[in-house]
């Protein structure tokens, strides 16, 4: 009896192969072009892959699928090795041709190599295959497609890796030790007195590598892209992550950056908006009964925010601002850590003024969470809805008191730590957005 999935995950493997093989055949400019495998080999190694995972699974051993991967291994050797003795016999012909004639003796059309770029492509295509036949079709295709991205992407990647100094690639390791190394190994528990458990260190420290991440992030869109785009997509990103960690780190960096100043607090406001859209879909995903009530509370002080943001970016194009040095080093620890401590103390006293105050303190205690971050309050607020009974006229209140006082913590950051020139500049984004929040506070009281 036939079974389709046989065969749906060998065409799934065969395809991946194709798709590879002609990305990898098109960066082939010269038909002399000596290189180890082409649209075919690619295609014909990703099926291979595939039924060797098959035999092993048929016989319950790995050695069919190990056997395969040497083979192709080993044929990738053979095939360097022959282009090497090759392309040193016909430079030595054509050395000699070109002393004889009275040539350029590095002259002629000695065939050239794409390196071992193809090769490694191949392996992975070939595993790839063996993927595919266990099932993991989707994992698959997002390798494939990355995969796709890193090859079609050589010269903008080599730009990149030009650009990067000493300093960027130890901020690199940096933020990979803070990440990678640190983080898994924090207790993910929370401490403190009864009912004030808040004090959760894996969350701290996750928060300290939103900041930092937020800033490399920023940092790389600006060296890929430039400054205009890379902080413009930085203020998008970092609205959906987090707008405090976003305007946080563009405030400390432009103590160091003056001239890239009037783009951070256009990022800034750009992310203050977002924010606004991320917390109402967040908020319909865990009720979509609030999608009515809170599309207004939520989504009009988006308004006056992107409109802000578009005029900075207008004002900037007329003034044809030019950037005077280069965007420094995204990496600083320091400002990250003091602000998580900061971010931990305000929850913890919103926390306390839920606890000891109780419900009635609704409004005091949403201000006070809002300050820190927007996303405890929404959770808290919704939980209480859902499972108190709390009126949609009082969940609108408490969001709103904490988007108050979150722009207000958020301009307070700007104005007092951020570089002169955004001093200014950011007191419109903060009276136009608490203008309309405190209008919609007035309009719901």
């Amino acid at each position: 009896m036939l079974e389709f999935s046989v065969f749906y995950r060998l065409a799934a493997a065969i395809g991946i192969g194709l798709i590879i093989g002609m990305q990898r055949e098109h960066t082939y400019f010269d038909q002399s072009d000596r290189h180890p495998a082409g649209v075919r080999t690619f295609t014909l190694v990703g099926l291979g892959g595939a039924m060797a995972a098959f035999l092993a699974a048929l016989m319950n051993s790995v050695a069919p699928f190990v056997t395969g991967f040497v083979v192709v291994g080993l044929l990738l050797v053979a095939s360097h090795i022959a282009f090497g003795l090759s392309h040193r016999d016909i430079s030595g012909e054509n050395a000699s041709t070109g002393n004889a004639s009275g040539g350029n003796a590095s002259g002629g059309n000695a065939p050239t190599t794409s390196g071992i770029t193809t090769s490694v492509a191949l392996v992975i295509v070939y595993l790839l295959g063996g993927l595919c036949w266990y099932g993991q079709l989707l994992e698959s295709c997002i390798i494939m497609i990355v995969m796709l991205w890193i090859l079609t992407a050589k010269e903008q990647l080599h730009s990149f890796a030009k650009k990067l100094s000493k300093e960027d690639v130890l901020a690199t390791v940096k933020f990979a030790v803070i990440s990678g190394l640190v983080l898994p190994f924090l207790p993910n528990q929370a401490y403190g007195p009864p009912g004030l458990e808040v004090l959760n260190p894996h969350t701290i420290w996750l928060f300290v590598v939103f900041i930092s991440g937020i800033g490399f992030v920023g940092y790389v869109l600006i060296k890929i892209v430039g400054p205009g785009k890379g902080i413009w997509l930085t203020g998008l990103l970092g609205g959906i992550a987090s707008s405090t960690a976003l305007t946080l780190n563009l405030t400390s960096r432009s103590r160091d950056n003056e001239s890239y100043a009037p783009d951070f607090t256009m990022g800034i406001v750009l992310s203050w908006s977002v924010m606004y859209v991320r917390l109402y879909l967040i908020c319909i995903v865990l009720s979509g009964e609030l999608a009515k009530p809170l599309a207004l509370p939520l989504l009009l002080p988006v308004v006056p925010g992107l409109a802000y943001a578009a005029f900075l970016k207008v004002r900037s194009i007329r003034g044809h601002q030019e950037h005077c040095g280069d965007f420094s080093n995204p990496f600083k620890l320091g400002p990250a850590i003091k602000f998580g401590i900061v971010f931990t103390c305000v929850m913890f006293v919103a926390n306390a003024a839920r606890v000891y105050l109780g419900s009635g303190a609704l409004l005091a205690c949403s201000f006070l969470g809002g300050a820190a971050e927007m996303d405890a309050v929404a959770f808290s607020v919704i939980d209480m809805h859902l499972k108190s009974g709390l009126d949609i006229r009082n969940l609108v209140l408490a969001f709103l008191f904490a988007s108050l006082a979150n722009t207000l913590t958020k301009g307070g950051l700007v104005f007092f730590l951020g570089a002169k020139s955004m001093r200014k500049a950011i007191v419109p984004a903060v009276v136009l957005i608490c203008a309309v929040t405190g209008g919609l506070i007035a309009f719901y009281m």
